[in-house]
């Protein structure tokens, strides 16, 4: 299968050991599948290719990939993440620099004390748990961190597999924080919990303004990427 099929032609979605490969490989039918770009797709957990076979399975007639969100993440993987595997690393460690948890309001102090709440407890714990020191700034001028603890950062990340690295990328870059991801990852967190404190500010805004139909649709579609890549994370 080297690219998105438009309608289900398969009666049967079979998982695959493959020994060699040490991974286990979907077919539906006979066919193996492999990504749009044809490389194949060899998962390196059960529990990942059972999510992503329960998505093949669940088509009736048309496939939408948006509502495939693990088969999209094994696909990034592959087809994205790997082959720019230095890339994606110097850009969370980028969001490591600029982190959303260390950079907080002027006024008023009700939104300060919210971020602190939310925050506080985080900043603390990378320091104790992952040897990363975090400075914190008021204002939203970009400050850079210690390179120590950028040193840090860099460790936890490159110890992470490519799909693991999928998940943690689409963790950060919907949320803002490599912080707030990495808690999540290594259980610190729930992704819902993670999730809430990401949206510090923004519920801000809301409480003070009112609700924008369109922003919160946006926010609910980000909200289920962020939930489909904690997920993803952990079967990886």
């Amino acid at each position: 299968m080297s690219e998105w099929i438009k309608k289900r032609f398969w009666r049967v979605v079979s998982i695959k050991l493959d020994d060699k490969l040490h991974g286990y490989k979907i077919t539906l039918d006979e066919k193996i599948l492999n990504t749009p770009r044809k490389r194949p797709i060899v998962m390196p957990t059960k529990e990942m290719a059972d999510l992503v076979a329960s998505e093949w399975v669940s088509i009736k007639r048309e496939i939408n990939p948006e509502e495939m969100p693990y088969t999209r993440f094994v696909n990034s993987s592959i087809d994205k993440i790997e082959p720019q595997l230095n890339d994606i690393r110097k850009l969370l460690l980028e969001y490591g620099d600029c982190d959303l948890v260390c950079y907080r309001a002027e006024s008023p102090q009700v939104l300060i004390d919210r971020q602190e709440l939310a925050w506080g407890g985080i900043i603390e714990w990378a320091e104790k748990e992952l040897n990363v020191h975090l400075k914190v700034f008021n204002g939203v001028i970009h400050s850079s961190q210690p390179i120590k603890s950028i040193l840090e950062l860099e460790k936890h990340i490159f110890e992470l597999s490519v799909f693991q690295l999928c998940a943690l990328h689409e963790l950060v870059t919907i949320s803002g924080s490599l912080i707030l991801s990495l808690a999540v990852t290594k259980g610190f967190i729930s992704e819902n919990t993670a999730w809430e404190a990401s949206q510090v500010d923004e519920q801000w805004q809301t409480d003070q303004w009112g609700i924008d139909i369109d922003a919160q649709t946006v926010c609910e579609e980000k909200r289920a990427s962020f939930f489909h890549a904690a997920q993803f994370f952990k079967v990886s």
